[in-house]
């Protein structure tokens, strides 16, 4: 399955360069989103749902399109309808059959910045596209309105039941159960035009997309950690805050380390051999640190390791070909917000020694390194000033740094992962929207990959040996991207919503979860995943 699925993601690389690749460009006022697309078959037609920002007036609006296209056989022209719009991008999702088209999308229904987030339902006719029933779904804060932030549709094999399920802030009518999920079932949604039974509950459904366990506990709660692979054995050390321990996934035991030499969060942890691991920087509890140290296992003792030149958190850490790392950015003492320069740490001679800085200072930014030994510097944010769209690449054979083509879209806090291809892809930072980088081209350029719900709450993404990609998400859920279908899907929910937890890919192909904080409280869950 690894082969094939390389194989795929290849050909897609080499089509996209035969191309020419795609080249990113602004929005028109008045535009379909085909990146927002779905699509679905009804008596023998095929209909399509997107949306068009419509501006002026301001602020925009976002109209949901429902169209039908002339076919051999479909008996019907190519006709459309427009569906009331919304004051923010609205998140889309159709299924049909031959009783008709059930249409769902997210309704921001006012331009104030409280208002809440609908989830409108429409029983869509598909030989006349008139709207044969209509269906509100709301949730309510407090008397007050909540949010239903996305939706995924399907109809059951009775063929006239919908089912919706989501994600909500607040409550909905009729639920069972608390959460910010929700499965909401409407029998005879297609045969009858009164309002529909509406039957929810609020627990995450399972899927068959891999399977999450509990398996153990680490010996203190923790989030804003890091935890890296030890090549040699396949134990996880894990660093945060005044302790760190060593998570044998095997046995499922952890086993303290001796004290770091200094507490830290918002660090840095890079494996620099079988056994050991560089930790820099971070947050000490009163001051950004310039220090760093090395976990030796064989030893089970840290090393003082010098110093970088600035104190940084926040920033990246990058192992290249050449064995040396990376540090990039961050937050720092010395500008009291984000820092351009960069150093390079060698395991050899257990120094530090400045490299060139980048053009854009950032904090919050991700680092990645590509197949040509270069490194990709996406996003960030500076102080005061919000998210970036910069991206700046590293050549480490002159010292380098160029500027690229900006993302699509600003970012920070947000992940991003090297494909089997080549491609980076990019996801997270407050957006459902996912960019892929093209690295191939003369000018390497973005194009758009797959939304998916709830990918603007992404904590990590990481790479299986299928190549497919896990990336799981604060909101407590987990998703999974095929390179090979260029689509996502499901893949469960882990114990909690979890904030600030971290993700490491084991040897066995597992995806091992640790820690993270729900309602404001760390916790010491061990947790993996099995595809």
């Amino acid at each position: 399955m690894r082969t094939v699925k390389l194989a795929a993601s290849l050909t897609a690389a080499l089509l996209m360069q035969a191309c020419g690749g795609s080249t990113a460009e602004e929005p028109s006022k008045l535009v379909t989103s085909t990146a927002a697309l779905t699509s679905a078959v009804s008596r023998g037609c095929t209909f399509t749902l997107s949306y068009k920002e419509v501006a002026p007036p301001f602020p925009p609006t976002y109209v949901p399109v429902v169209t039908r296209q002339a076919s051999p056989s479909c008996p019907w022209d190519t006709a459309s309808v427009d569906l009331p719009g919304s004051y923010s991008v609205p998140q889309l999702s159709l299924v049909a059959n031959d009783l008709g088209l059930a249409v769902g999308y997210t309704n921001k229904h006012s331009p104030s910045g409280s208002a809440g987030t609908w989830l409108e339902l429409r029983h869509v006719a598909p030989d006349t596209l008139s709207v044969v029933r209509s269906f509100t779904l709301s949730a309510h804060v407090n008397f007050g309105t909540g949010r239903v932030s996305n939706s995924e549709l399907s109809i059951l094999t009775d063929g006239t039941t919908l089912k919706v399920k989501g994600e909500k802030a607040g409550v909905i009518p009729g639920e069972t159960g608390s959460g910010s999920y929700f499965v909401a079932t409407f029998p005879d949604f297609f045969t009858s035009t009164t309002a529909p039974t509406l039957n929810a509950s609020t627990a995450p459904e399972v899927t068959s997309a891999g399977s999450w366990s509990v398996t153990g506990s680490l010996a203190s709660a923790r989030s804003v950690h890091t935890a890296t692979l030890l090549n040699g054995t396949g134990d996880v050390l894990v660093v945060g805050g005044t302790t760190a321990e060593v998570f044998n996934p095997y046995s499922n035991t952890s086993t303290l380390t001796g004290a770091p030499i200094y507490a830290r969060k918002q660090h840095t942890a890079t494996a620099i051999s079988s056994s050991q691991v560089l930790v820099a920087g971070g947050w000490t509890g009163s001051d950004w640190n310039s220090s760093s140290e090395v976990f030796d296992q064989t030893t089970g003792t840290w090393t003082a390791t010098g110093s970088m030149s600035t104190p940084r958190g926040n920033h990246t850490a990058t192992l290249l070909d050449s064995g040396k790392v990376l540090v990039v950015g961050g937050t720092s003492t010395a500008t009291y917000g984000a820092t351009n320069t960069a150093e390079l740490f060698d395991p050899a001679t257990n120094t530090w020694s400045p490299a060139a800085s980048a053009p854009t200072a950032a904090y919050r930014h991700t680092a990645t390194l590509l197949y040509s030994g270069k490194v990709l510097v996406t996003g960030g944010e500076l102080w005061g000033t919000g998210a970036l769209s910069t991206v700046q690449e590293y050549d480490p054979a002159t010292n380098t740094w160029s500027l690229m083509s900006s993302m699509p879209r600003s970012r920070t806090g947000h992940v991003a992962v090297r494909l089997y291809s080549g491609t980076v892809m990019v996801l997270g930072g407050g957006r459902d929207e996912v960019d892929l980088y093209y690295p191939y081209m003369a000018t390497p350029s973005w194009y758009p990959g797959p939304s998916v719900p709830s990918a603007a709450s992404a904590v990590s993404a990481t790479l299986l040996y299928s190549g497919e990609v896990l990336v799981t998400h604060s909101t407590g859920q987990a998703s999974l991207y095929d390179p090979s279908t260029n689509s996502w899907q499901s893949a469960g929910a882990l114990t909690a919503p979890l904030q600030a937890h971290a993700a490491t890919f084991l040897h066995s192909g597992q995806v091992l979860v640790t820690g993270g904080s729900t309602s404001g409280s760390d916790v010491t869950t061990v947790q993996r995943y099995t595809r």
